[in-house]
């Protein structure tokens, strides 16, 4: 007689029949035919197993140690996840050709790039490589949009100097919106790394995020009806990372400023806090508490 061929079970089988069912428990309930029904307090505690078991998997990653115990310390000096933010953010200008934006009286803005210096642009070929690092660090949607353009890629360079820093996703959002990670610190929790703060009355410092609404084609008027720390709502926004402290101002470093990575020096005033930004009103400053 002839055997009959065992059949390959391929991934097709399970979409077309529906998905595998999750592995049968203990017989809590009607017990089947022959069978006895298992006791009260072992169902319960098999729920309490089940739930602590999904709890855990679920349950975002601390961030990874960097010895093998509390006892054992680096016998070399280890910068902090500020500072490791801060250099991650220079290095990565400098790929770019350091470009410096600076703003006219109308708000309009002009790259300016080192002396004999490459002019970069987001879509070259070296530099899109960097974009797309910097996106798919932090999502899986495409991104290109659908009219063939490049998606806005500002927030995604944010959440990969914080994974590039050794930041776990629980410690600081993985998102290409920079509101997802406003809002998460918008009420800091104990031991959490940054806090929004009111940027009207906090001086800003290098490792914090300083941010503003920006309008878009959806909203068109967004940037003006968000004009202070007290109207922030989800919407469209800009961040970018403070990377120095000068005399008469800040530094700080973004990406997908006019199509590039580039730093921008803005001005403070006697008490350190910003002045009125060339093309919006400034919306939140993400302290940074690691110091």
């Amino acid at each position: 007689m002839r055997t009959p061929s065992r059949k390959r079970c391929k991934r097709e089988d399970h979409e077309e029949k529906g998905p595998v069912p999750f592995p049968a428990g203990p017989n809590c309930g009607s017990p089947m035919p022959g069978r006895k029904p298992t006791p009260p307090d072992f169902c319960r505690a098999f729920v309490a197993c089940l739930v602590v078991t999904l709890a855990a998997g679920c349950a975002a990653p601390g961030p990874a140690p960097l010895t093998p115990s509390p006892e054992i310390s680096p016998n070399f000096a280890v910068p902090s996840a500020r500072e490791r933010m801060v250099f991650l953010a220079r290095q990565e200008w400098a790929l770019f050709g350091r470009p410096v934006v600076t703003y006219d009286a109308t708000g309009e803005a002009t790259v300016h790039f080192e002396e004999n210096g490459v002019a970069s642009h987001e879509v070259q070929p070296p530099m899109l490589t960097r974009v797309l690092m910097y996106w798919y660090s932090a999502t899986r949607l495409p991104v290109i949009g659908n009219e063939g353009e490049l998606r806005p890629w500002s927030a995604a360079f944010i959440s990969w100097l914080a994974r590039g820093a050794g930041l776990a996703p629980g410690e600081f959002p993985s998102t290409v919106l920079h509101w997802d990670y406003i809002e998460r610190f918008l009420e800091p929790r104990d031991g959490d790394r940054f806090a929004a703060r009111d940027p009207t009355n906090y001086a800003p410092r290098v490792g914090d995020l300083v941010c503003v609404a920006r309008s878009s084609f959806a909203a068109p008027r967004f940037a003006e009806e968000v004009n202070g720390f007290a109207h922030l709502r989800r919407g469209p926004y800009h961040c970018d990372l403070v990377v120095a402290e000068t005399p008469d101002g800040i530094e700080a470093i973004g990406g997908n400023v006019s199509d590039t990575l580039s730093l921008v020096r803005l001005p403070v005033d006697a008490r350190g806090l910003l002045q009125a930004h060339p093309r919006a009103s400034w919306a939140a400053v993400l302290q940074n508490r690691d110091r």
